[in-house]
């Protein structure tokens, strides 16, 4: 009796030691491994638009009055409703408009010429000018914008409307379209800030959705 226990003993034991041995093994170590980078591209969300270059200068003036010694030169604009251009329509388009992202349209608008010594400005006018044959009238001005083969007949106005020089589409765009287009303006009739001879003009042209069906 007393060996039976003691066989007992020994094999209950070793069974523990057995059972200790196993679960307090350490876990495998990984082996070395080899992962892959792998690149996503996603679509544009965002439409913008980007004019180059940033600044011109209008040259080519004509028009104005030698009998009132306000006649244009080459480079300066003359009274009454003398003209100027950035580009001309015969082949020169100096304005760099580039469409990206989603499928759209391209506006464009015009504002007031501000004069660099301050003072009073002109303000922009298109169908409703108040000089003679619709001409710009005192303190008015107006700007045409062009590209090959079109030519905005009607004027910029201070509100983003299609751009319809943009293309043959009109002002409908896709990403990377680009169009090139040159700027025509006509002077006020006369002006009451007679102490400017620099001015500013700017012409902004933005992305937009496209129409909605």
């Amino acid at each position: 009796m007393a060996r039976s226990w003691w066989i007992f003993f020994v094999v209950a034991i070793a069974v523990i030691l057995v059972f200790l041995l196993f679960t307090n093994r350490p876990a495998p170590a990984a082996s070395n491994g080899s992962s892959i980078a792998i690149s996503l591209k996603t679509v544009p969300t965002i439409r913008s638009v980007t004019v180059s270059p940033d600044t011109a200068a209008f040259s080519n003036c004509t028009g104005g009055s030698p009998d009132l010694d306000t006649k244009s030169t080459s480079n300066q604009l003359g009274y009454p409703n003398g003209h100027c251009w950035a580009g001309n329509p015969t082949g020169s388009f100096p304005i760099k408009i580039k469409y990206k992202g989603p499928p759209g349209q391209v506006f464009v608008s015009g504002s007031n010429a501000v004069p660099t010594a301050g003072g009073s400005q002109w303000s922009l006018c298109s169908s409703g000018c108040g000089g003679s044959d619709n001409l710009p009238g005192s303190d008015q001005y107006m700007v045409k914008n062009f590209g090959a083969g079109q030519n905005n007949s009607t004027g910029l106005t201070g509100s983003l409307t299609c751009d319809r020089e943009f293309g043959p589409q009109g002002c409908s765009a896709t990403s990377g379209q680009s169009q090139t287009e040159g700027v025509e303006l006509i002077g006020p009739e006369t002006t009451a800030n007679t102490s400017s001879t620099s001015w500013t003009v700017t012409i902004t042209w933005a992305a937009a959705p496209p129409p909605s069906s």
